[in-house]
């Protein structure tokens, strides 16, 4: 064989195809693994309760309802969810529940929840007459965020053994399923597959690190830049402003999110006053800026909005008309929505600087303006003569850790800033779960374009117009979707216009 042609292979051609193969292999692992809608059950305890005379101890009886437990077993089942994806009530299919050959269920409780709210729910949802003296324990369908877990407690009657399931989770980019995990001896094949990838993947990271040194990005700008407005994407811009910072060492860049349309008025007014400091700032709005001639906006990705509500509610979709009817005050506990006695506590962001309030009023409410405010902790109705109970916050961070923390709350805000809130449900309006996709397809429509803003048109060699090309770049890419932005140049031009 004759290798000589090896010889013109430089190490930049081994580095590309080393990261190339890495790409490849996270892009599979996140498509067939990560993403899929997984349920996973391990039996933690399975045995009879009791010691028996052969062993000359005492035996252990058990009474229910005054009746001794013929031959009583004890179970301890935990249920994860181990996917990478949130699973909501109308993923679950065929009823998923957990079987008991030979035996039937005498009691049973939720232990160990995380979250708490989570297994509360649970408890609350499981009526005892649908289980109590049958083999069958069927999983109430609701919303399990991805990380959330429970246990089972479980007290049987009968000499059976062993624990069954059946039904499926739907929806997810490859599907999803409910799996037994059985309780772990030593190292598994997908350990050893997963350890092996790993490996591969560190060597794809330090060749990305090499390239990364020995090719500098070519388009930084040293300088002062100040992102204001939107503080529905305050999280997102913190992080590409790190990953922008991170190489480009010389850029000063600050965050000071207040609000979409006070964004925009400060940049407006800055600039007519002094157009050297306006050059200094880029205000990123949810929505076009309104009367503002002299600002230039790029159309940077769509944020996903979602209507949130605290998962004690019991509640996972709403119709429009019913959420208009919420915020119009006709409708004020949970329980005229199918949902637990609760009182309806809106959370609002304070108008009208807030673009997620202003996006939610358009796409949601039709035009209609929300109520005024009741309360001013959220929590306790200070208007004694208002039948509807509103607050109004200032950011969305502080919104949506309202509406985690209080029973009933409801409120709307950016979709990513909301996964990490494990009391939160995001409810499907009109039937349609708030998601990427749904937007790509037009059947979601709360909705908005994100736009990042200057004072006319940015030098060509700034920081100001450095950071806005990296805004819509390749590498940005990622952080946009993994926040839940969906990139303008993913989606028909008709979208971003």
């Amino acid at each position: 064989m004759d290798f000589s042609g090896l010889g013109d292979i430089n190490l930049e051609t081994v580095i590309a195809a080393v990261a190339l193969i890495g790409t490849v292999i996270v892009w599979l692992v996140d498509r067939y693994f990560l993403r899929r809608k997984r349920l996973v059950y391990r039996v933690q305890v399975d045995a009879p309760i009791g010691v028996f005379p052969s062993s000359h101890m005492v035996d252990v009886e058990v009474r229910y309802q005054g009746a001794v437990v013929p031959d009583p077993s004890i179970v301890l089942l935990r249920v994860d969810n181990a996917g990478g994806m949130d699973i909501e009530p109308h993923h679950m299919h065929e009823k998923v529940s957990f079987a008991f050959p030979d035996r039937k269920i005498v009691g049973l409780e939720v232990t160990e929840a995380k979250p708490e709210a989570l297994g509360e729910m649970l408890q609350r949802q499981l009526d005892s007459e649908n289980f109590i003296e049958t083999s069958k324990l069927i999983l109430p369908r609701t919303a399990i965020n991805r990380g959330d877990s429970f246990k089972f407690l479980l007290v049987l009657s009968g000499r059976g053994d062993g624990v069954t399931h059946s039904g499926y989770l739907a929806g997810g980019s490859a599907g999803g399923g409910v799996y037994h995990e059985p309780r772990p001896r030593g190292p598994g094949r997908r350990t050893l597959m997963f350890g092996a990838l790993s490996l591969v993947l560190v060597g794809a990271l330090v060749a990305l690190f090499v390239v990364d040194v020995l090719q500098p990005p070519d388009n930084c700008s040293a300088g002062q830049l100040r992102v204001i407005g939107s503080t529905a994407v305050e999280p997102t811009i913190r992080e590409l402003r790190s990953a922008y910072a991170a190489e480009c060492t010389s850029a000063d860049i600050t965050i000071a999110a207040n609000g979409s349309r006070s964004g925009t008025r400060e940049l407006d007014e800055t600039g007519a006053k002094d157009a050297a400091a306006a050059e200094k700032l880029i205000a990123m709005s949810d929505g076009r800026a309104e009367e503002a001639p002299d600002l230039q906006g790029k159309a940077v990705a769509i944020v996903v909005f979602a209507v949130v509500v605290n998962r004690s509610t019991d509640v996972a979709a709403l119709s429009a008309a019913q959420l208009r009817s919420i915020y119009a005050g006709k409708v004020t506990n949970w329980k005229q929505l199918g949902g637990r006695d609760l009182p309806i506590r809106m959370v609002s962001r304070v108008g009208p600087d807030s673009g997620s309030r202003r996006t939610f009023r358009d796409k949601v409410l039709a035009g209609d303006q929300e109520l005024g405010i009741s309360s001013d902790d959220c929590r306790t109705k200070d208007d004694p003569v208002a039948k509807h109970h509103r607050c109004e916050v200032g950011t969305t961070e502080e919104l949506l850790a309202r509406v985690n923390d209080i029973e009933g709350a409801i409120g709307y805000a950016e979709l990513g800033s909301s996964r990490k809130f494990p009391g939160i449900t995001a409810l499907a309006i009109d039937g349609v779960v708030p998601e990427a996709a749904k937007v790509a397809d037009s059947s979601y429509k709360f909705w908005e374009v994100e736009y990042a803003y200057t004072y006319k048109s940015p030098a060509a060699d700034s920081l100001q117009a450095a950071f806005l090309t990296y805004l819509t770049s390749t590498p940005a890419k990622p952080v946009l979707e993994r926040d839940g932005l969906v990139p303008c140049p993913d989606l028909p031009s008709s979208f971003c216009g």
